[in-house]
């Protein structure tokens, strides 16, 4: 006998109900994932060149075939934390070893990352900012374009999201610290920059636990952290005899950002440069490394008003358009996947896309004012702006990959400010306080 569906058991009213009350999610998660889905199918590269998605990729190979975390030159590394490159190989090993599959999970996520993105901005203002909101990132071209490049940008957005998710609901309770740990850890074992959302919980709770206990509880979910760095450290330590508790690439950088050649994009020390190091792995990514953050350092220290004019540039190439992303689909060893008058049309639609939000970021961020910014989540939120602006406008430097992370932030902003605006109308009464979640 046919078991029926739970949905279908239900009172008549109770699932016209349910229905509706999770309808937007679906059908908006439904258009996030077909035009992530068509454009990795759409777009065929031949392989890949030498860039951080090849390394991504050869380590997940290295993964399935036994050798672990082994990039081309061969060797143990800890180049880049491990959590992708695990995914990647989990993938490969149940699919086959194609980078198609993990095309397609980084299209999962992308949809998965505008239900995540509904919720907060449901549960913080309210149904109509998280619809205009999901709709919003489901058809804002950056995010597609990075969706058919095998690096981090998807998965790490989405843990950002998750994380926002989780402050929202969360009270100071043992039972949330260690919720909270566990994503910061999860976060870093992605992306190392994870490890700076540690301040958010203190923003958070701030005001409203007693400091001793605070700190008490902080500790805590600096404990959990720990423990899911744990297996990777201790890897770490033991095949490259080295205590490494994330991963080498920050050294690398930070050199980027401060030196006498920074532009305040990305730039690369001469090959010559490595000839002073070991040449056999993991020797030289580990001496490398410890002399990129030396020499950074001092630089940094030596040089101040080169550092201050390096802000803005370092800013400029933060806010780059999302057009840059081509520059990733197209980079491949044959003839590109997309042809250059289609990369003229997408480029302006991307472009049009990133600048149209970034607009409408700016003015909803004034608009909405201290009744958005100074409610609970809301200073969570401007504490996660100004990191990234340390971080990328300063600490390292400016890149509009790093920028992808924080684009559904800006999308909850200006979703927030339209509906603010259109209920505003005579017609339909002054708009409602945001939540203070």
């Amino acid at each position: 006998m046919p078991v029926m569906p739970l949905y279908a058991r239900l009172p008549a009213p109770v699932a016209r109900t349910l229905a509706w009350r999770w309808f937007p999610y679906v059908a908006c998660a439904g258009l996030a994932l077909v035009l992530r889905v068509a454009w990795v199918l759409w777009v065929d590269r031949d392989g890949f060149v030498l860039n951080d998605a090849m390394l991504y990729n050869a380590n997940a190979v290295a993964i399935t075939e036994g050798q672990g975390f082994r990039p081309p030159q061969g060797g143990p590394s800890a180049q880049w934390p491990p959590a992708y490159s695990t995914i990647l190989a989990g993938l490969y090993w149940l699919f086959g070893v194609r980078p198609l599959w993990g095309e397609l999970f980084n299209a999962v996520v992308g949809a998965g990352t505008v239900v995540l993105l509904m919720l907060l901005i449901e549960r913080i203002v309210d149904r109509r900012s998280a619809v205009l909101g999901g709709v919003i990132l489901a058809i804002l071209p950056g995010p597609i374009l990075w969706t058919d490049v095998l690096v981090t940008e998807t998965l790490y957005t989405a843990m950002f999201v998750l994380f926002l998710l989780v402050l929202a609901y969360a009270t100071p309770t043992w039972r949330w610290m260690v919720v909270i740990g566990a994503v910061i850890g999860l976060g870093a074992l992605v992306r190392g920059e994870a490890l700076t959302w540690s301040l958010l919980p203190v923003v958070l709770f701030w005001r409203d636990v007693p400091k001793i206990e605070l700190v008490k509880k902080l500790a805590a979910a600096a404990a959990v952290v720990a423990v899911c760095l744990a297996p990777w450290t201790i890897r770490n330590a033991v095949v490259m005899d080295a205590f490494v508790p994330v991963a080498t690439n920050a050294s690398a950088t930070l050199w980027s950002g401060h030196h006498a050649g920074a532009t305040g994009g990305q730039t690369y020390p001469p090959e010559s440069y490595y000839l002073q190091f070991d040449q056999e792995p993991p020797l030289r990514e580990l001496q490398s490394g410890t002399a990129l953050r030396n020499d950074a350092i001092e630089y940094m220290l030596t040089h101040p008003l080169h550092e201050l004019q390096l802000i803005p540039l370092k800013l400029i190439h933060l806010n780059r358009g999302d057009s840059y992303a081509l520059d990733w689909v197209n980079d491949a060893p044959g003839a590109a996947p997309i042809a250059p008058i289609n990369v003229e049309r997408i480029s302006v639609l991307a472009d049009a896309g990133y600048y149209g939000l970034l607009a409408v970021f700016l003015l909803g961020a004034v608009y909405l004012g201290r009744s958005f910014w100074l409610t609970r989540i809301g200073r969570v939120f401007l504490a996660s702006f100004l990191t990234a602006l340390f971080l990328y406008g300063f600490l390292y430097y400016g890149n509009y990959r790093y920028r992808l992370p924080y684009e559904p932030l800006m999308v909850l902003v200006a979703a927030t400010f339209v509906t603010r605006i259109w209920v505003s109308r005579p017609s339909e009464g002054a708009p409602d306080d945001v939540s203070d979640a």
